[in-house]
């Protein structure tokens, strides 16, 4: 307990009390991140057959992007991210002990703004905007033990599924940043970012569109809840003066 407690008291101290200054206005950043994400597909769809619990599903996420401070308290970023989306799900199917993956991967687009939140002792932003995720691969994983036969067990079997979903995603993202200068040029700061994106369209293609048991078909929706760190790196500085 007394080492965990040593530990937290220094992230503690990492990300809350460590002295930066502001960046400069017209300042152009290149930005490298990764994270994690908690990730979630709003809806089920059993394309028909029984469903069952949902179940804790992780994703890998990276990526490069540009900041550019235009002006005191406003900012902008654009950036090209890799990242692994879906939706686990375990539990009773159909009277068997079932387990389904579905596996996403997605090329995402999002293009922020930028706000600084006043009053803060380190520079704190948020970011909100529109993004636009292409599909690259889509698998399903299923399996199921026991239980009585399904009229569209088909429909569950394992394998490339990137045809049962849509090439294109639009969603809207939101995220709280902090930056830590760690040179004295001020030319490079550590990133850290909570981040969370809900899609807006339905990603189910047309011809899976299936109700369930109820004969009732609710859109499938991408959601995800995350972490990123990363680094930035100063390349210009456009004109304007020091904040």
């Amino acid at each position: 307990m007394k080492k965990s407690g040593s530990v937290c008291a220094i992230i503690f101290i990492i990300l809350f009390s460590v002295e930066v200054k502001s960046q400069q206005v017209h300042s152009l950043w290149l930005n490298a991140v990764t994270g994690i994400n908690s990730t979630w597909m709003i809806n089920q769809n059993a394309y028909g057959n029984p469903e069952f619990e949902y179940s804790t599903s992780f994703g890998l996420t990276g990526g490069l992007g540009a900041t550019y401070f235009y002006q005191r308290h406003w900012g902008f970023n654009g950036s090209l991210l890799l990242s692994k989306l879906g939706q686990s799900y375990s539990g009773v199917q159909a009277g068997g002990d079932a387990d389904r993956k579905i596996s996403l991967t997605y090329m995402e687009i999002p293009l922020m703004m930028m706000k600084d939140l006043r009053g803060m002792l380190y520079p704190t932003w948020i970011s909100f905007g529109p993004e636009v995720m292409i599909l690259l691969n889509a698998t399903q994983e299923y399996t199921r033990v026991g239980g009585r036969d399904m009229t569209y067990q088909d429909r569950m079997e394992s394998g490339n599924v990137k045809d049962r979903y849509k090439m294109a995603d639009v969603a809207l993202t939101f995220s709280v940043n902090r930056m830590y200068n760690l040179d004295y040029f001020r030319k490079m700061m550590l990133l850290f970012s909570l981040n969370t994106s809900i899609g807006l369209t339905d990603i189910n293609a047309k011809d899976w569109q299936i109700p369930n048991t109820h004969d009732v078909y609710a859109g499938s929706h991408n959601f995800y809840i995350g972490f990123k760190v990363g680094m930035m790196f100063k390349v210009a500085r456009l004109g304007g003066s020091r904040w």
